[in-house]
């Protein structure tokens, strides 16, 4: 994360730190003790937050890492669902006092006083922000082995093709050193003929150990016949090289908007993210057999319906970490999916969720998983 971004998101978590504090009761803010309590929550997590951020890669002690991300995850999950509830209670007690008001009905006493209760509302949403982030942090380890059936109508040497799709690792302090243990059986036994890594292999708190972690999960599989195929995601470093020779150490093959062949047949496009003045599809598609399958890589889920129209069969994305509260209410919605199989045409797509999330130990209501997908070809 840059200077500037960084500054904007410790903006923006302010201003919601301070909405939050303003919904408590009066009498709550009012406490000496209470007050305390929370200052120390905020001085502990915002360092947790910070050390993250900055020098989370570096620290030698695995504990000592967990330990800080446990600390930065219940701290920055738990304040974005509390601003998220007490800004929904908000606009929900406004908006049901105004539609009682526009039907003439009356609103009692006892209403009046349960709209106003601000102690047993934030009992009530503290209780449940700490809860939901307890099993996201939990979820965010169990992984899971997605499956789907694709079938492409074109004539092709390869009678079908076993993929096996992962994104979104960001190996660092989304991941325990475990993960890659789970992570390397499930891409075995999706038993690949080739392994798709579609961006985010790494991120701002990567550490050395932990691409030691991912190389030995990649070492532990048996090699896919058509090899491992990388592209970049936004959080992949590529200034000088630096994530491409990552993965090429690990035995991937780097597209940068390149066209790869799986066999005589299946065309594979590795698309550079726009972060990093990415080629335009249909310069891409130059020079490729319409008549063959065209299978495309990308982080993000964008452009599917113009790669529909160009001729492709098969579009795999990741990048939205899926239907995954709070994060899903930002950048996820606006790409064309943020997560499963759709269809454009004679094209399918197929978005992940991702192997794990970026920054934080944490993933609810969505999944972790391996993709698993099984291509048949014929007309």
């Amino acid at each position: 994360m840059n200077a500037r971004a960084f500054l904007v998101a410790a903006a923006g978590f302010v201003v919601i730190t301070l909405f939050v504090y303003f919904n408590y009761p009066a009498s709550w803010r009012r406490n000496r003790l209470f007050r305390a309590v929370l200052l120390l929550w905020h001085i502990v997590g915002t360092a947790a937050l910070c050390t993250v951020f900055t020098v989370y890669r570096k620290i030698p002690y695995e504990g000592m890492k967990y330990e800080i991300t446990r600390v930065a995850t219940f701290y920055y999950i738990t304040v974005m669902l509390l601003g998220i509830m007490f800004f929904l209670r908000r606009v929900s007690s406004k908006t049901y006092l105004f539609v009682m008001e526009q039907t003439g009905r009356p609103v009692d006493e006892r209403q009046r006083r349960f709209i106003a209760d601000k102690r047993l509302h934030s009992i009530i949403f503290i209780v449940a922000a700490f809860s939901i982030c307890a099993v996201g942090f939990f979820n965010i380890d169990l992984l899971h082995d997605t499956r789907y059936e694709v079938h492409i109508p074109k004539a092709c040497a390869e009678g079908e093709l076993n993929i096996c799709l992962i994104a979104d690792i960001h190996a660092g302090s989304g991941n325990w050193e475990y993960t890659y243990d789970d992570l390397a059986q499930l891409i075995d036994a999706s038993e690949p003929d080739v392994l798709l890594i579609a961006g985010d292999a790494f991120d701002e708190t990567t550490s050395d150990s932990d691409i030691e972690y991912l190389g030995w999960a990649l070492n532990a599989i048996r090699p896919p016949r058509y090899g491992v195929y990388f592209i970049y995601g936004n959080h992949d470093n590529i200034t000088e090289s630096w994530a491409a020779e990552q993965m090429r150490s690990l035995g991937a093959t780097v597209l940068e908007d390149e066209v790869a062949l799986l066999g005589p047949d299946i065309q594979l496009i590795g698309r550079m993210d726009p972060k990093h003045n990415q080629l335009d599809m249909a310069r891409l598609m130059e020079g490729l057999d319409p008549e063959k399958p065209i299978l495309v890589l990308t982080h993000r889920p964008e452009e599917f319906q113009k790669m529909a129209d160009l001729g492709c069969d098969l579009a795999m994305a990741g990048h939205t970490h899926g239907f995954n509260i709070p994060q899903f209410l930002g950048a996820p919605l606006l790409g064309d999916t943020y997560y499963g199989l759709k269809r454009y045409g004679g094209m399918t797509s197929i978005t992940t969720s991702g192997v794990s999330a970026w920054g934080f130990h944490y993933k609810w209501p969505a999944i972790s998983e391996v993709v698993g997908i099984h291509v048949t070809f014929g007309k």
